[in-house]
């Protein structure tokens, strides 16, 4: 046989293996597809798990996600530091009040979020990474942002993470192992999305990936909101006094019954309260609450806060009797 006729030979049998290739995985499909397809339009019970069968996606909310946690070592190989990681998904907050600014401080108040809806945080088994960068161009700089977590193992919440909310837009909170303070990147108008993922289990890892980006100058900022997902209380309508309670960081501050009242002091607090962020929101459509400047709270300038609807204001708790503040939303 000479070359040519092993080169021609050679290609029919490869053309053949592909073909057996090509046969067995349609095969495949048919196999999965085809039930699928009859239990979708004849089990009405069943049409919803048939359905995510043949299209492999379906919509959830964060509530069925819920808080991911952290895996042993023993599951993936890397460095242990857990870092913990809020994601706040656009669809949780509540576009009716308005979203926190950063102060001259780069601090920014809590996000107000829709009734039920709260925080759902991830940790990290190895250190996030955040990268920003930036390019002059004709007209304008233009920046991008990448913050990557890596999650230990592959777990049922993590793929139905990448299932359910790749693509979705995301306000990012992080916060480093034994330091209290927390950061936030992304706003509604330029929100940081999941844009990409990595899944690996294998013999080097098991773990997933997970990439979010957004194309802005706008660097992070440090975050003074609660992320206890724990409702906020509601203030005695009239009282002069505030009384704060242990594990609860909102507060909700109604209009007077029929003239405005003012808040001159406060009460719960202890040493072990000293760094704590406190918030404040306005609820007075009329008789409005005022705080002004007195012995224990500190305010920017002297300046009195009114909590009209979407006012809103921030204390960083100095000891157990100052109160300074940090931000504030004033509404008209």
């Amino acid at each position: 046989m000479n070359k040519k006729q092993l080169r021609y030979s050679r290609k029919k049998v490869y053309k053949a293996l592909m073909q057996t290739r090509l046969r067995f995985f349609l095969m495949l499909m048919l196999i999965v597809a085809v039930p699928a397809t009859v239990v979708a339009l004849t089990e009405i019970d069943n049409s919803k798990e048939a359905i995510s069968v043949v299209s492999g996606t379906t919509m959830a909310s964060m509530l069925a996600i819920g808080n991911i946690e952290d895996v042993p070592d023993r599951d993936v190989t890397g460095e242990a530091l857990s870092y913990k990681v809020w994601l706040i998904e656009l669809s949780q907050i509540d576009d009716t009040q308005p979203f926190p600014k950063p102060n001259a401080s780069r601090e920014v108040g809590a996000i107000s979020l829709k009734a039920g809806q709260k925080p759902h945080y991830f940790v990290a088994h190895d250190i996030p990474t955040y990268d920003g960068s930036g390019e002059r161009g004709d007209l304008a700089t233009s920046g991008t942002n990448t913050f990557v977590i890596i999650m230990g193992g592959v777990r049922d919440q993590l793929l139905n993470f990448i299932e359910n909310f790749a693509g979705r837009k995301f306000i990012i909170i992080f916060q480093e192992c034994g330091v209290n303070e927390k950061y936030i990147k992304g706003n509604p108008c330029k929100p940081m999305i999941f844009s990409s993922y990595n899944v690996a289990n294998n013999k080097e890892s098991r773990s997933v990936t997970f990439t979010f980006t957004d194309r802005s100058v706008n660097q992070y900022y440090k975050y003074t909101g609660s992320l206890s997902g724990v409702e906020p209380a509601l203030h005695t309508a009239g009282s002069s006094e505030l009384s704060f309670q242990s594990g609860v960081d909102t507060y909700r501050i109604p209009g007077g019954s029929s003239t405005t009242y003012a808040i001159s002091s406060f009460s719960g607090l202890s040493s072990n309260d000293e760094g704590r962020y406190i918030t404040l929101l306005g609820e007075g459509v009329s008789n409005a609450a005022t705080i002004s400047e007195v012995s224990g709270i500190v305010l920017k300038g002297g300046a009195t806060w009114t909590a009209n609807v979407g006012s809103q204001i921030v204390f960083r708790v100095l000891d157990q009797s100052t109160i300074v503040e940090v931000s504030r939303i004033q509404t008209a």
